[in-house]
């Protein structure tokens, strides 16, 4: 088993990005040995998508290839809303360079006022993950990203633990000099925060996790070894873990990439080999997962200026005791059987009623999975990234655009509290009639306009026609 970074070229169809991304993958089935274990499209280059994949590859007969079997892109659910809960999920992809988030934690405000806004807000780790820090509010749902993107699909709901996780940690075998500061950061969440935490694996070798950049600029990464980290997390699971935390050294950032990022909003260079990582245990063993990286810019920090949304990170040194207080109130990913009803007592899709992402990065899987269920989609203009993956260059009808995250709270209470979004602008349209058929064909003198496929961003059209 190996993992691969793939760049494909998709032309553009009047079906949608959705369509053509589902046909490219359907061609890589996986009897061939192929899984698209995290994918987006990354930008446009004369029309055409660029899809940036990392895939599994495996043979035959390797252990643990039957769980590669469901491609769940292929097979997305559509859920009816369900009456209760008003759910919002945030979404921070890594590895694109968000100026809200792409730090340490510093997602973690704007998190928490979402949530402020909604019943709960489902989120990925590294929105509020900051070393030692991990201030997400009581109802912030700390999900790893793959486990997010299921859910959007309609694949999982999620179960609230009953108490707390029993968090089990890998840790690298290639880090043993920072094997005493892991297991004291285990001893005193332990101690003082009464988590069970107190089981720990070293790997049989080094994992082997590598930093490297995709052709758009964002950080991704190589894992030499998965098979050792499988490996440990099976041993983990089977002395009764509930979820898993993983330690371990990215190798290959250098000092250029390391300042680039405090110093001029490029990725966190260790951000995408990350997500790998957690996004192979929970395709492989649907756990919660979440890792943290050992101090890869340890010779780096001394003499530069430091980004203050990264200070989180330079008052620790394993950076794992918000990765602990996460794992260990995650809520549980309950499989759904296609056409079954998901329990009254798990969050599912049906409960979603918006997901907020940065408005330049809606290629990926929550903005396919949100237009495909008619969710609003709040674009935040105010987190920047590398990319430019618009609303206007995926062709998605459900966005609401907001400048900031407080505007997209005020419309995440709009619409969790039915109140009409074209009621809040100015000018306000006088209210229109609809004439009977037959009054039209009365009328010789009206002329009858064919009907058009509306485009522009949703909150565009909601202005226009009050005007």
């Amino acid at each position: 088993m190996f993992l691969e970074n793939v760049r494909t070229s998709l032309p553009r169809s009047d079906r949608g990005w959705l369509a053509q991304i589902q046909n490219h993958f359907s061609q890589q089935v996986p009897a061939d040995g192929f899984y698209p274990l995290r994918f987006a499209v990354t930008g446009f280059d004369g029309g055409r998508a660029q899809l940036e994949t990392t895939a599994v590859r495996f043979a035959a007969g390797e252990p643990y290839t039957a769980c590669f079997g469901e491609i769940e892109i292929l097979t997305p659910r559509i859920l009816p809303r369900r009456a209760g809960l008003f759910a919002v999920v945030q979404v921070i992809p890594t590895g694109i360079g968000c100026a809200i988030g792409g730090f340490a934690g510093d997602a973690c405000p704007a998190t928490n006022l979402l949530a402020a806004a909604a019943d709960c807000v489902v989120t990925h780790p590294n929105a509020v993950n900051a070393s030692e820090i991990n201030e997400m509010g009581d109802n912030v749902l700390y999900v790893e990203g793959k486990l997010l993107d299921d859910f959007l699909l309609g694949h999982i709901a999620l179960e609230a633990p009953r108490g707390k996780n029993r968090v089990g940690t890998v840790v690298d075998a290639c880090a043993e000099e920072y094997v005493d500061v892991v297991v004291k950061t285990l001893n005193a969440a332990t101690a003082s925060a009464g988590l069970d935490c107190d089981t720990w694996i070293r790997m049989r070798g080094a994992l082997g996790a590598s930093a490297k950049w995709s052709a758009a600029g964002c950080a991704t990464g190589v894992v030499q070894r998965p098979d050792l980290l499988i490996e440990s997390v099976q041993q983990l699971l089977a002395e009764g873990c509930d979820a898993v935390g993983i330690s371990s050294v990215i190798h290959g950032v250098t000092r250029d990439a390391f300042l680039d990022h405090q110093q001029k909003g490029r990725p966190n260079p260790s951000g995408g080999v990350e997500a790998i990582i957690t996004h192979l245990i929970s395709k492989v063993f649907r756990v919660p997962s979440a890792h943290a990286p050992l101090p890869y810019y340890t010779e780096h920090k001394r003499d530069c200026a430091i980004d203050p949304r990264s200070m989180a990170e330079f008052i620790s040194t394993p950076h794992y005791f918000s990765v602990l207080k996460g794992l260990a109130r995650a809520p549980r990913p309950v499989p759904i059987q296609a056409g079954s009803t998901p329990l009254a007592t798990c969050l599912c899709l049906s409960d979603v009623g918006a997901v907020v992402m940065p408005a330049s990065a809606l290629g990926g899987v929550p903005a396919l999975a949100a237009e495909l269920n008619h969710i609003p989609i709040i674009a935040v203009a105010d987190n920047r990234t590398v990319l430019a993956v618009d609303q206007e260059a995926m062709m998605l009808e459900h966005v609401l655009e907001a400048k900031s995250y407080p505007e997209a709270a005020g419309l995440i209470l709009a619409l969790r509290h039915g109140i009409s979004l074209r009621s809040l602008r100015r000018p306000l349209a006088t209210a229109s009639e609809i004439r009977r058929p037959l009054e039209f064909a009365r009328d010789k003198s009206r002329k009858i306009e064919p009907q058009r496929e509306p485009t522009g961003n949703l909150w565009d059209r909601l202005r226009k026609s009050s005007s």
